[in-house]
């Protein structure tokens, strides 16, 4: 029977030396690594969530999953902290990982889907040296886990061993699973840093103030900085607590979960039989973040000698700061209200957290039109960037995506090697352009690097080719025509800017919200959005001189307010929006 070997990460050393690789999806194989695999006899199995029904389907099953799960972990985190709060208490919380969790898991275990053990045999190697999974000390530190290359494989190979439908045997190799030392997806510059330490110092120094009792709390709102600082004068209120809710907090080192009495009866229905749901029992307190089991009596000690909120608004601590969950939890049970806000989007995706922010809030703050009941739309608190003076002589620049390496969410956008998909559409949109055309075409790749297309984009048209423009804001502001890749937060602000936007994408895998199919249809026929890199090539050629022109033709312009009537509110005045909200929630809530 003929032999392959499965690989299942991009840990070179796992590739073996000269046997014929079934490699376990596209993350195997690093574009930096290109002159070592490509030398290989190997095929690619082919990614499970490319079938859109399927992404579908699993995304309903997910969710009940995750329903369930949670029901439990609220018993056992009220058990082993003697506590006895409701769902909604640890959903706040715990919601977030388990989110994400519960999809990766999944998304781990269905990429053995397709392999096929009894036509050929198939062997694997793992590791000499016994190196159990880490635990990440939160959630930012958990989903960077889930990024990489060590943990993933140690993922496979459990997954491997409880199933009993995988015929692969495991050959050991000084193969090294520890852990290396892992960084932020972006990192920022020297300036930034200074500017940050300042704006904390100042922070800290206004929140010395003793003022047990407020009105209203700002952190993380997203709100640009001169804009938080008018608003938080109109409203009385201290303009920030990013030293006070984002503050460091000391973690204990993980105990040993196996001591945690029998893990997987505390998840695992006894009459189940149902295999994902036993891995993921067996394997769920393995993975829990130390800060919602060993580090959450630190985390409630310190959120108990910060001060009492009636209102609570964020845009994004409520996914990744642990302390704000777990103040925001604790202030909730004293009757506080908790507004969350988008810090993104445009084309708001038709399946991607579980509905967790709706759940989670008592205010549901949007940009566009609202789909859901508990929504009220607000200008965005994030884009405030238009063009003073069109540059006509500017680039005519292509802002890029590529997301994460491997999958993290069951989500409508191009999960892991999906994301390839979409570079490949770009490289044969640029192949068809002029080279006059070519001569002003510049890229600005996706700051995570996940799939390297910086090095892709480089190696087949030349260094010269990428943006060397400091910011994504200065990008749109300075170019002639701005070419976005996917339709999410960038689109908006380049459509908000004035400068002349277009969109190329892979439409099918970025499913979005039924109410933006009449504008789909508005933005094609204009020609603002494009799904063919051949049309869009086209299309660019005849506009790439005067972008301008097309830009504000009638049927262009009227295009341009439909997206603006259903994706961003736009306001002449938006503090004074955001203002009288804020009253408005302090006296009982707005209309929605």
């Amino acid at each position: 029977m003929k032999t392959k070997l499965l690989v299942t990460t991009g840990l070179e050393k796992s590739w073996g030396t000269d046997e014929e690789i079934l490699f376990l999806g596209e993350w195997c194989k690093p574009y930096s690594k290109y002159a070592q695999w490509s030398k290989r006899n190997f095929t690619v199995i082919d990614y499970h969530w490319r079938d859109r029904d399927k992404l579908q389907r699993d995304h309903e099953y997910l969710n009940d999953i995750n329903e369930g799960f949670l029901e439990k972990l609220t018993i056992f985190l009220n058990q082993y902290h003697r506590t006895s709060h409701k769902k909604d208490y640890w959903r706040l919380i715990v919601g977030p990982w388990l989110l994400n969790y519960i999809p990766v898991l999944w998304d781990r275990w269905e990429s053995f889907s397709s392999i096929n053990s009894k036509s050929v045999r198939i062997e694997t190697y793992s590791s000499n040296s016994h190196s159990s999974r880490q635990i990440a000390k939160d959630f930012s530190e958990a989903i960077r886990f889930h990024e990489s290359d060590q943990w993933n494989h140690q993922i496979y190979l459990s997954l491997i061993n409880f199933r009993d439908d995988l015929d692969i045997k495991q050959k050991n190799i000084d193969l090294d699973l520890s852990f290396p030392d892992l960084q932020p997806f972006y990192n920022l510059s020297l300036l930034r840093k200074i500017l940050n330490f300042i704006l904390k110092t100042i922070d800290f120094l206004l929140n010395l103030l003793p003022i047990q009792n407020r009105k209203i709390i700002l952190f993380q709102s997203y709100f640009p900085r001169i804009f938080l600082l008018k608003l938080s004068m109109r409203l009385k209120i201290l303009p920030g607590v990013n030293s006070i809710l984002g503050q460091e907090i000391n973690y204990p080192n993980a105990s040993d979960r196996s001591k945690i009495g029998k893990i997987e009866s505390y998840f695992a229905n006894d009459t189940s039989k149902e295999q994902f749901s036993r891995f993921l029992a067996e394997n769920i307190l393995l993975d829990l973040p130390v800060s919602y089991l060993e580090g959450y009596k630190e985390l409630l000690t310190v959120q108990s000698k910060l001060f009492n909120a009636e209102n609570i608004f964020t845009a994004n601590a409520h996914f990744a700061c642990e302390l704000f969950k777990v103040w925001s939890a604790e202030q909730k049970l004293k009757g506080s209200k908790l507004i969350i806000s988008s810090h993104g989007g445009s084309l708001y995706p038709l399946n991607t957290v579980f509905d967790h922010q709706e759940k989670i809030s008592d205010y549901r703050i949007v940009w566009g039109k609202a789909w859901m009941n508990k929504q009220t739309r607000m200008p965005a608190n994030k884009i405030n960037a238009k063009i003073k003076k069109y540059n006509q002589f500017g680039d005519i620049s292509l802002i890029d995506y590529d997301g994460h390496k491997y999958s993290y969410r069951c989500a409508s956008i191009p999960m892991g090697p999906l994301a390839i998909d979409g570079y490949m559409q770009k490289e044969k949109f640029i192949n068809q352009l002029s080279p006059s055309t070519r001569n002003i075409f510049k890229v600005r790749p996706f700051p995570s690097g996940a799939w390297e297309t910086a090095d892709r984009y480089q190696d087949a048209f030349g260094t010269e080719i990428i943006s060397s423009k400091s910011s994504l804001t200065k990008t749109i502001l300075n170019s002639r025509l701005v070419i976005c890749a996917y339709p999410q937060t960038t689109f908006s602000e380049a459509m908000y800017s004035g400068v002349p936007t277009m969109i190329l994408y892979e439409e099918k895998f970025w499913e979005v919200q039924p109410i933006y199919n009449e504008l789909i249809d508005i933005l094609k026929v204009t020609n603002i959005m494009h799904t063919c890199p051949f049309s869009a090539a086209r299309h660019v050629e005849r506009i790439a001189e005067k972008p301008l022109q097309w830009w504000n033709e009638p049927k262009t312009i009227l295009a341009r307010k439909k997206f603006n009537d259903l994706c961003l509110t736009i306001e002449n005045d938006p503090i004074y929006s955001w203002t009288e909200l804020f009253r408005a929630i302090s006296s009982g809530g707005p209309s929605r």
